[in-house]
């Protein structure tokens, strides 16, 4: 892979928005910052500007028909069909007559089809295909256009409405990218009696031209057609290296022909494409005989800026074979046309388009078939994670539902791991036979590596390599960590201690983790810390004083990912739904707690999400048979709330790994030895209505496109079976190690943080301190409220 590294500014974090469904939402969907903007190079940067046009522009019939769209008083889409095709017409007759020719096709009224997503957005006016298609469409009158054949769109507004036309216009070439992995750029155009202007739409951007008047620039028409039949020389228009898989029904699901260089993958089906107008990641699973094993492909559009690079992340966690938990890989290198490296640029963004061949394939998490089966998968997730920081000194940084995968296949001839101790995953521990892990962990796209002796000097006191990015907020807005997504260190002060196992599964867990060097997994805490520490007051004081101090002092920690998989475990067990009961008595409840996950806008004053975490009433929010995960998940709630860097000193990296394993691992133990678990419904999720139309409910079945997540559910037990977990007794706020009392400031801070959340805040149960415990034989350090 060659060199494009350089200091890499801004980490944006991904859209949290979903995809618009009407044409209204339309006009506000996330376009990138600024790409309404008119870009006054537009025609220097982005077309085919050819002598020939300025003799073409003076066609009478073209003319006309131009006038006939300029005179409209309402959106006629047949004037502006007959315009471009006729101008299509006098492009390819005088440029490009051997080339099929480009038709535009009145579509205003139909959605079209087969999105990779599955997304059902709003229909674009016109739609530019090629004349094949077209007549393919009219041997069937119910034959729609299919996304994958889309070559540009054209929206049409009113002189009243004519500034939302590229809004709209943008948000479907955006869509068009997704589904269009052989065509790195693609082109629109929006119309109004007023003018029109031009789009160009890739990984890097979205770019937009100055309003071209039909008087007097006409010439923009046929630049615009001149373009998609003779594209610019000076960038890849296009990726040579993947094609429509031949002998298919064109207008069906589209299977894809990928050339790697030493062999072609036939039928290649998508998996997933990521938001367009960034990385827009594209996943797709080869078709492969049983001999070969598993081969998936994953393209990326990557900052030419950033610093870490996920092949060579892979490269580090696979340096002594296969790690488990995780895709194995094959190879990664930059997709090239014409010998040179497709690279997409917009603005001062450039992006190279890299592919990773990955030797792994699986289910995506909402295929998990029970509820103990996922918590045992979450359980490997962080034992998996947990290794990969402690041993290869690498944070993943975006753990969400889409970056997991269960059920996980790899190819035969996969180089098995040596010399590192592999990490140990849950079902060993239960049952002290070997097991591989129930969930595997994918996409390394906004890993760090951590490893501070690779370090290596560029200029006056700068590194390359320093921990610089984990200032940055990157991931997912559902998943992401709180102060993560703040960019700041929270002020949270209920703090949990470490929680204890119970004798039968803690000498499993002790003897399978024997040779563990970290003493992590025999940490306990004593009468007066948690996780080995105490509130300092002093801290408070300083983040209080000057808010600066938070961000200055915030960095990414194996926490924050941690706290990540707590997320991916929250989205999933509300919206889960046992798969043999229909029957929902807490939908009401859900509605509103689900809003407050689905809205979460990362940068926002305040996070949404909290009112998940300050309420806690997991009792209300599940579906009714799976009431017996409710008292796990009110612990695991209480374990992420707070702020860990408020403690001195400040708990190990693993810390909360370590809490969260354990819970899960008491509870998985328990619904065993009980016979607790429910069957999910892996197809539908929980269904309600919501409290307001906002964008959590567009038509997709792909949780990272920002819809309700299509989550799997359960089935049938008695929730009483299972005792309350014995913890170590009451703990309460004491005083810090600088022996100043927490008091009424630590109360006040705590009030003010309650007061700003939307849910009332559950009581605490035994083993865990709030500001409002008390004890009638509390000593004068002690608080309450």
């Amino acid at each position: 892979m060659s060199d494009h590294t350089v200091r890499l500014k801004s980490t944006p974090v991904k859209p949290t928005k979903p995809p618009p469904i009407n044409r209204k939402e339309m006009s506000a969907f996330h376009l990138p910052p600024n790409s309404l903007i008119p870009n006054t190079d537009f025609c220097r940067t982005w077309l085919n500007v050819h002598d020939v046009i300025k003799e073409l522009v003076l066609d009478k019939k073209l003319q006309k028909f131009a006038k006939a769209v300029r005179k409209s008083k309402v959106t006629c889409y047949e004037n502006v069909e007959i315009l471009l095709n006729y101008a299509s017409a006098l492009i390819r007759n005088r440029l490009c007559d051997t080339s099929e020719r480009i038709v535009f096709v009145d579509n205003h009224s139909f959605l079209p089809t087969n999105h990779p997503n599955k997304i059902k957005g709003g229909a674009a006016d016109v739609l530019g295909v090629l004349e094949s298609v077209l007549k393919k469409l009219q041997e069937d009158e119910r034959n729609r256009i299919p996304w994958h054949l889309i070559l540009t769109a054209v929206e049409e507004k009113t002189a009243v409405d004519a500034k939302v036309g590229p809004a709209q216009c943008g948000a479907y070439l955006g869509y068009a990218n997704q589904a269009r992995p052989d065509m790195v750029g693609m082109y629109g155009l929006s119309v109004s009696p007023r003018g029109f202007q031009i789009q160009y739409s890739c990984p890097a951007g979205l770019a937009t031209s100055d309003e071209f008047k039909w008087t007097a620039h006409l010439g923009g028409i046929l630049a615009y057609i001149c373009t998609l039949y003779l594209p610019r020389t000076d960038f890849a228009p296009r990726d040579t290296t993947i094609s429509l898989a031949a002998g298919r029904d064109i207008l069906g699901p589209p299977l894809w022909d990928i050339d790697v260089g030493d062999k072609v993958y036939r039928n290649c089906k998508v998996q997933f494409v990521g938001q367009p107008w960034t990385r827009m990641t594209w996943v797709a699973e080869a078709e492969t005989d049983d001999e070969e094993g598993p081969t998936v492909i994953k393209d990326s559009y990557c900052d030419v800026r950033t610093r870490f690079k996920e092949g060579d992340m892979y490269k580090i966690l696979h340096a002594e074979g296969a790690a488990p938990g995780f895709a194995a890989v094959d190879r990664e290198y930059e997709v090239k046309y014409k010998g040179t490296p497709i690279a997409t640029s917009v603005k001062q963004l450039t992006r190279i388009k890299t592919r990773l061949i990955m030797k792994t394939s699986g289910l995506p998490l909402t295929k998990c078939k029970n509820i103990v089966d996922f918590f045992k998968g979450m359980y490997d997730i962080l034992e998996a994670h947990r290794w990969m920081v402690a041993e290869r000194k690498l944070l993943h940084r975006d753990i969400s539902h889409g970056n997991i995968v269960i059920e996980a296949k790899d190819a035969k001839k996969v180089r098995k791991l040596k010399g590192t101790k592999p990490p140990i995953f849950i079902n060993e521990v239960l049952h002290g036979e070997p097991a591989p892990p129930m969930a595997r962990l994918l996409d390394m796209d906004n890993c760090a590596n951590l490893d501070t002796s690779k370090v290596k000097s560029e200029g006056e006191g700068e590194t390359e390599d320093s921990d610089e990015p984990l200032r940055y907020r990157t991931g997912t807005p559902k998943f992401i960590a709180r102060s993560v997504a703040a960019g700041k260190i929270l002020d949270d002060v209920w703090f949990a201690v470490m929680p204890t196992l119970q004798p039968e599964i803690a000498d499993k867990y002790t003897q399978a983790y024997s040779d563990d060097s970290s003493k992590l997994r025999k940490f306990s805490d004593t009468d007066e810390t948690y996780h080995g520490g105490q509130v300092s007051t002093k801290t408070l004081r300083i983040y209080r004083r000057d808010s600066c101090f938070k961000v200055d002092n915030f960095e990414h920690q194996p926490s924050h990912d941690a706290e990540s998989v707590y997320w991916c475990i929250a989205t999933f067990v509300l919206l889960a739904k046992p798969l043999k009961n229909d029957v929902d008595e807490g939908q009401t409840q859900l509605s509103g707690i689900w809003t407050s996950i689905a809205e979460h806008e990362v940068g926002s004053d305040v996070d949404t999400r909290s009112a998940l975490i300050s309420g806690n009433k997991w009792a209300e929010w599940l579906h009714k048979d799976l009431l017996f995960i409710a008292e796990l998940m009110t612990e695991l709630t209480y374990q992420i709330r707070p702020e860990w860097a408020l403690l001195d000193p400040a708990p190990g990296s693993l810390h909360l790994h370590e809490a969260m394993q354990r819970l899960i691992l008491q509870y998985v133990h328990d619904w065993e030895k009980n016979h607790l678990n429910v069957e999910l419904d892996t197809v539908s999720c929980r269904t309600f209505t919501p409290v307001e139309r906002k964008p959590m409910a567009p038509v997709s079945e792909h949780p990272l496109i920002g819809q309700v997540i299509t989550s799997s559910t359960l089935g049938k037990r008695g929730s009483d079976s299972v005792a309350r977990r014995a913890q170590s007794g009451s703990k309460r706020l004491r005083k810090t190690g600088d022996d100043e009392p927490l008091g009424a400031e630590l109360a006040e801070l705590q009030q003010a943080w309650i007061d700003s959340q939307s849910a009332p805040v559950a009581t605490e149960p035994l083993g865990y301190a709030s500001e409002d415990e008390s004890d009638s034989e509390s000593e004068s350090e002690e608080t309450s409220e």
